[in-house]
């Protein structure tokens, strides 16, 4: 994640901090399970490493509920 490796840009590393700010900020809610949480902070990290092939995973959570 943060070795030097990453050949994102400013806005690209600008833009996963914002996806990542967003997807705890939707969470933070006082009805939030443990389950949510956890789901919530695993694609906060993946979208702080760059991952956006997360959009699938959130489509199978929301199934669960």
């Amino acid at each position: 994640m943060a070795n030097g490796d990453s050949d994102m840009t400013k806005p690209e590393l600008q833009d996963c901090i914002d996806k990542a700010t967003q997807i705890l900020t939707d969470a933070y809610v006082p009805e939030a399970s443990r389950e949510d949480l956890a789901a919530a902070i695993g694609d906060a990290l993946a979208a702080l490493e760059g991952d956006t092939a997360d959009d699938d995973e959130d489509d199978d959570d929301s199934e669960d509920d």
